[in-house]
């Protein structure tokens, strides 16, 4: 892998740029917005829901215009910690069955389920350069208790064909280099990547595919019009029949149906300066990444240049940069004995959106609109997919191609004290970890 040198860093000083920004290679030079574009689909958003809505319908042959109001990835995609996650937040296979049925529960865990194939045969065949890593993606359990429902959940998912292992306390010692668990899932299509290099590389792909994607293009209006819909950028006016909205949290800007039906998460991501050989061969030997069940949620994974990644939710506890950077260090100490006093080279905020549901959603706003809200901290792996089902519904009508059947958002009730929620229970789960 050929290295890039990278940018000049914070050690302890100050938030930084997220790591991806020094590792990516750049990506296509977009212009913004200016006259006026005609066009069957407007998809509003340039991080991975929208980048790969706008390819696999260029590859359909529709004519499609993307906004994004800054570069592509500059949203969560590229603040995020890059992990391919295949699998559920607060569900399982059989959960979802009797949630939705058996036939729309067991879709959704097959979508879920091969997100991570998804990826990375994606990135295969456009032969994207994003430090792509299929090398497994772990749940760790802390207790007992966990690790037993984790061997169930383990047999939900090989009898539906996936590759999900159950791992005993012993193994997962070895394969993390951390004695703070008794055991994991794994799943063995996931893996990691650098997610605004994936994401610059959805947009050459999506642009070559006939896509017309313009940048620093913010939206200052979208109005729906007899004829279609209207969308103007101080520079431009598109016109289009339909719309695909895939602004995360800017949703709640773009359609008036799609306010307070989502809460914030703020996490820290960091990384520590590339490790030694010592470091490198005693945490996650064998590669891979976790993200553990813990309120206070711990997870780490390592990336081509050797940086450890890995990431804290944001508290009312922990303020100011010397603390963040404290923090940082006594989380990697706590897991992993060999980093003692860790250099952390890169700390950047992180901004996750979360449902009620912990579940990818497609809304239908109607009027020939839709919005894609599917982050929840499993951003890269389901906005993949829920990218390709969203094309080929747009091309075919067809609701069969969603794995996520569409329904009309519902906003999330006192949702201005909801909003705090999140960054309140990292407080307490911080003062009990």
């Amino acid at each position: 892998m050929q290295r890039r040198p990278l940018l000049a860093v914070g050690r302890g000083n100050g938030v930084t740029q997220p790591l991806w920004t020094a590792t990516a290679a750049p990506g296509p030079a977009l212009s913004a917005l200016s006259g006026v574009v005609d066009t069957d689909i407007l998809i509003v958003g340039g991080g991975i829901a929208g980048m790969a809505t706008a390819l696999h319908l260029g590859e359909r042959g529709l004519r499609v215009a993307l906004v994004e109001a800054g570069q592509p990835g500059d949203g969560a995609t590229g603040q995020s910690g890059g992990l391919v996650a295949p699998d559920y937040i607060r569900h399982s296979p059989e959960t979802a069955r009797a949630l939705f049925g058996a036939e729309a529960g067991e879709r959704l865990t097959g979508m879920i389920g091969g997100s991570g194939r998804h990826v990375f045969d994606l990135i295969d065949r456009l032969g994207i350069a994003c430090d792509a890593r299929r090398d497994g993606f772990y749940t760790p359990a802390h207790t007992e208790a966990l690790a037993d429902n984790q061997r169930e959940y383990a047999a939900q998912w090989r009898a539906r064909g996936h590759d999900v292992a159950f791992i005993d306390g012993d193994e997962a010692r070895r394969l993390f280099g951390a004695d703070r668990y008794c055991g994991a899932l794994r799943f063995a299509e996931g893996g990691s990547l650098n997610p605004l290099a994936y994401v610059r590389g959805l947009a050459t792909a999506a642009e070559q595919a006939g896509a017309r994607l313009f940048a620093n293009s913010p939206v200052r209006a979208l109005e729906r019009r007899s004829d279609g819909w209207t969308c103007r950028t101080p520079g431009g006016t598109i016109r289009a029949a339909r719309v695909v909205l895939a602004a995360n949290g800017g949703n709640a800007a773009l359609h008036p149906a799609m306010r307070r039906t989502t809460l914030p998460l703020h996490v820290f991501q960091f990384a520590t300066a590339p490790l030694d050989p010592a470091q490198r061969e005693a945490i996650l030997p064998a590669g891979g990444g976790f993200t553990d069940k813990l309120p206070y949620l711990f997870t780490a994974r390592i990336d081509g240049h050797g940086h450890l990644v890995s990431a804290f939710p944001a508290s009312f506890m922990v303020s100011g940069n010397a603390r963040l950077y404290r923090e940082a260090r006594r989380r990697l100490a706590q897991h992993f004995a060999v980093l003692p006093a860790a250099e952390i080279a890169f700390l950047w905020r992180g901004l996750a959106r979360v449902n009620t549901s912990f579940l990818p959603e497609i809304y239908d706003l109607g009027d020939g609109a839709i919005a894609i809200q599917a982050c929840n901290g499993r951003g890269i792996a389901t906005n993949s997919v829920l990218g390709a089902e969203v094309a080929a519904f747009l091309a075919t009508g067809d609701e069969a191609a969603l794995s996520v059947q569409p329904r009309s958002p519902a906003p999330i009730r006192f949702h201005a004290a909801a909003a705090l929620l999140p960054k309140l229970l990292m407080s307490i789960a911080y003062l009990s970890n």
